[in-house]
């Protein structure tokens, strides 16, 4: 299983082009990444990587986690190997308040490009092979659809990182897989801004909760679980 998966991701990456880029397409151990796609109910989806990710290229990174099957980055981050503790111990305590375990969620981004900070996504996906951001999202949201949702079966998808004026990995799911549906707000205060849409990939609806960027927001657990709790009650009318 482990070589079948490599295989299955490292075919997509280069099918779509963007296995060269510098870039960590997942935050999560490749174990888990092999393992039954049972086990993985949530994914966790940030904006972008940090230029801390670009000693890899997201080829290399599934290559070096294929080779080091137990390693997580986010694991990595917890021991302080992205400075800071605050991002990994947020990432790894809101699953276990919506009731999964962080050990079994997967990690990822919406766009596969590194760049210093998200305002300098533009001018990095214009400089890359991608030449665009338009190009650089359609990209990373079909390896969405192809890999990442694939390896799951999602129950829920939280999107850290939720503002509407500028591109954001809610904003970007929303935009490929929310189709044209209202936006359900359930507290639209500027600290612990929190919505709601279903997605629908490959067939499957999974909702979508969009919450501020956890590196600098505290998430509201509360909004999370009514959020959810209103999506779930529209995919079972």
């Amino acid at each position: 299983m482990p070589l079948k998966t490599r295989d299955f991701i490292l075919a997509a990456l280069e099918e779509l082009d963007i296995g060269d880029f510098p870039a960590r397409p997942f935050d999560c151990a490749f174990e888990l990444l092999a393992a039954p796609a049972s086990r993985k109910r949530l994914i966790m989806v940030g904006f972008n990587g940090s230029l801390a990710d670009a000693i890899h290229t997201n080829a290399g990174a599934i290559h070096a986690g294929y080779d080091q099957p137990s390693f997580s980055n986010v694991a990595h981050g917890l021991e302080g190997g992205w400075g800071t503790k605050t991002l990994a111990r947020r990432l790894t305590q809101l699953p276990a308040e919506l009731g999964f375990d962080w050990r079994d969620t997967i990690y990822t981004n919406a766009l596969l490009l590194c760049s210093a900070d998200a305002a300098a996504i533009q001018k990095a996906a214009r400089q890359s092979p991608a030449a665009s951001l338009e190009s650089l999202t359609r990209k990373s949201m079909d390896f969405f659809q192809r890999v990442t949702v694939p390896l799951a079966e999602p129950e829920l998808i939280i999107a850290y990182s939720n503002g509407l004026g500028s591109p954001s990995a809610a904003r970007i799911l929303w935009e490929a897989f929310g189709n044209e549906a209202p936006l359900d707000h359930v507290d639209s205060s500027s600290y612990r801004a929190t919505y709601g849409f279903t997605a629908t990939i490959n067939d499957r609806k999974v909702p979508v909760i969009g919450v501020r960027h956890m590196s600098r927001f505290v998430p509201n657990i509360e909004a999370i679980k009514l959020a959810w709790t209103r999506q779930k009650a529209r995919l079972a009318s």
